[in-house]
């Protein structure tokens, strides 16, 4: 019976492909990772591209925020599905009141604190303006991004002896078997929260160094946690890093790379990082 033959000839060929499809790594179907760390000086601005879904951690300066909406007009870039803030300094949010009102944003988190510097103001105007209310972190949050999880942690306490620097949220992102953290401005008090009690492992393949690569008395420590391949340090020609945080990162073997030196941008297949300026 040829029609019989063919239904079961679409049925094993139907098996087979679903099959292969099951037997295909997460590494080898997702869409590659693709993650830029802007040039803005001495500032944060991160953008993360994933299968058609970005993330923006940060906005820089205010009049650094053109560095951002030029680089998404090259390419292509009309929608956030996400904004992170990790914390209200100046060079983190400057930016965002001109991101809001350039781009469109799915949903803005930020951390659980007040603020009434001139830059949170002009954010919360923007916010506002397109009609979006805050994601306030107080708890572990797992973010979906294309086929990267991210894990974005809050900070522990409602004080801070380093006001807004402490506050930063801290993300860690695992996209097949490269992972990266995102450790905001952190000082000795969040260092300390997150070598004691992260809610993820803290070996990374890539650290965003906090605080602009400023040293603080269990850096050393966190930095061994890490244990990095590659420490990205956000800083300018005329704010530069210490030496002492760059050569205890070079004495573990991580290659350091400075935005000050320009754009940095690291790709991932699931299994390979590699960066380029």
């Amino acid at each position: 019976m040829p029609m019989f033959r063919r239904a079961a000839a679409a049925l094993l060929a139907l098996a087979l492909l679903l099959s292969l499809s099951a037997c295909q790594s997460p590494q080898q179907a997702a869409a590659p990772l693709e993650v830029t760390f802007f040039d803005v000086g001495k500032g944060d601005a991160i953008l993360i591209a994933c299968g058609g879904a970005t993330m923006l951690i940060d906005t820089g300066y205010h009049d650094t925020a053109d560095v951002i909406l030029d680089y998404c007009a090259q390419n292509q870039i009309e929608r956030l599905d996400y904004l992170v803030l990790t914390h209200f300094d100046k060079d983190h949010v400057g930016g965002a009141d001109l991101v809001l009102d350039s781009l469109a944003v799915g949903q803005v988190l930020q951390p659980n604190y007040t603020s009434d510097s001139k830059q949170t103001l002009q954010y919360q105007d923007a916010m506002e303006r397109a009609g979006l209310t805050p994601t306030v972190v107080t708890q572990v949050t797992q973010l979906t991004l294309g086929g990267a999880h991210i894990v974005v942690d809050p900070p522990r306490q409602s004080v801070y002896e380093e006001e807004d620097n402490d506050f930063s949220l801290v993300l860690s992102l695992t996209f097949g078997a490269t992972r990266m953290l995102f450790a905001g401005d952190s000082q000795q008090a969040r260092l300390q929260e997150l070598l004691e009690d992260a809610p993820f492992p803290l070996e990374h393949d890539l650290l965003k160094v906090p605080h602009h690569g400023k040293k603080e008395d269990n850096l050393e420590q966190f930095f061994q946690a890490v244990s990095p391949t590659y420490a990205v340090i956000t800083c300018s020609p005329s704010q530069m890093p210490s030496a002492k945080v760059v050569e205890m990162l070079a004495n573990l073997g991580a290659q350091v790379l400075l935005t000050s030196d320009g754009t940095i941008t690291f790709t991932s297949d699931g299994t390979q990082l590699s960066p380029q300026t």
